[in-house]
């Protein structure tokens, strides 16, 4: 990748990045239009981006010094539109963008400004072509489609039609493969209290794991939020005698649509002892404070004296990759399959078959935050195919 700085004759340093597509001149980009560019040009590296290989490498990685300019300050105004305007947060306007670059790379850098019907029926046959599953090429065809209409409506792109983006749109059978989904499989509880137990805990850093792991099976968290839990955030209930964790977007970093909530611990006595001695071990030991992090990440330093460096925790959340490890290797030692964290959601879940009282339904439900009870059945409360077996085959046939 080659820089260059230029001042033109107004003064203004201008930079251009890598190779212009379709010219054989060097074009200077802006320094206002940077920002939008390297999140483009550094996508490939984000390590904790996963989803259908990070769109296969957006497309190809050959194409990643490729840019048309002009698409580039297009662009760049849709993201401050998203942002400003629908206060989309960073995460959203990174996917996004990753969706039209793909476009771009799709069409051969074509100006998005020209968009047409031709151009969409060329993008729907070649992202057909890459091999992605069918709800993320949804997801792909609904992000451009989203910026096409946008740019309809703008002054640069009075040559697109806002109707145009309804060929981006995929077919009946194909919407429908998107939305279906196969069953996840979770464990009981009693082979999840099996891992804690089966947890060493006789250093720091396995108390702390022992109470992360134990904690999610008490109460089921995202594993954004789970990691990004605070001290204070376990609240002890005088009137009902019950612990809760008190999930509140102001103070906790990653919960799903900032809607607090109230998460009540389940009655397992062992595991809610190791998740309070952890909590009460970083207050009398760390000096730890109601904000401070419940799951601290680690540091080396060296003392004097000592050639050994000495772990401490420090008061910042532990990573999301540390809080996977953890679970993995509970799972390994235990001589478990190791599973998502989100697995530990779909066992409380499932626990919805045995419940036929509406008030602990909906309980289940605003502990979930969701905002309907239709979506813990829908996306958590399959019964298992064993049980599924054994209903089916109860059923009485009369002939």
């Amino acid at each position: 990748m080659t820089l260059f700085l230029n001042n033109n004759a107004s003064g203004c340093e201008n930079l251009a990045i890598g190779t212009p597509k379709g010219n054989t001149n060097v074009q200077f980009i802006d320094k206002k239009d940077i920002r939008s560019l390297s999140l483009k040009m550094s996508s490939v590296n984000k390590n904790d981006d996963k989803s259908e290989e990070h769109i296969r490498s957006i497309i190809n990685k050959s194409n990643h010094n490729l840019y048309n300019p002009e698409n580039e300050r297009i662009i760049k105004k849709f993201k401050d539109h998203q942002r400003s305007a629908l206060r989309k947060d960073e995460k959203t306007l990174y996917s996004l963008h990753k969706s039209i670059r793909c476009f771009e790379i799709l069409t051969d850098f074509q100006n998005l400004s020209d968009f047409n019907p031709d151009t969409a029926k060329e993008f729907m046959q070649k992202i057909r072509d890459v091999e992605l599953s069918v709800s993320y090429l949804v997801k792909i065809c609904s992000d451009v489609q989203k910026f096409i209409r946008w740019l309809a409506n703008e002054p640069f792109g009075r040559k697109v039609k806002y109707n145009d983006a309804d060929y981006l749109n995929l077919s009946q059978n194909e919407l429908n493969a998107a939305k279906s989904s196969a069953f996840k499989p979770s464990y009981t509880y009693k082979t999840l209290i099996n891992v804690v137990n089966n947890m060493p805990s006789n250093t720091e850093i396995e108390k702390r794991n022992k109470a992360l792991f134990s904690i999610q099976v008490l109460c089921s968290l995202r594993a954004n939020e789970l990691r990004n839990l605070l001290i204070n955030s376990i609240v002890f209930d005088p009137l009902t005698k019950v612990y809760f964790l008190n999930i509140d977007p102001k103070k906790i970093k990653g919960v799903k649509f900032n809607k607090a909530r109230q998460v009540t611990f389940l009655n397992i006595p062992t595991l809610q002892k190791n998740v309070l001695d952890w909590r009460d071990y970083l207050i009398q030991n760390y000096g730890f404070g109601n904000l401070d992090p419940l799951f601290p990440s680690t540091a080396n330093i060296f003392v004097k004296g000592s050639l050994k460096p000495v772990t401490i925790f420090q008061k910042s959340a532990i990573s999301l990759e540390t809080e996977r490890k953890i679970f993995n290797d509970a799972f390994v030692s235990a001589g478990e399959q190791p599973l998502r964290i989100h697995s530990i959601r779909h066992t409380r879940a499932r626990y919805i078959e045995n419940i036929t009282h509406d008030e602990k339904i909906v309980a289940l439900q605003q502990d979930f935050g969701h905002s309907s009870i239709s979506t813990t059945r829908n996306n958590y409360g399959n019964i298992t195919p064993e049980r599924q077996r054994e209903l089916i085959s109860q059923i009485d046939i009369i002939v």
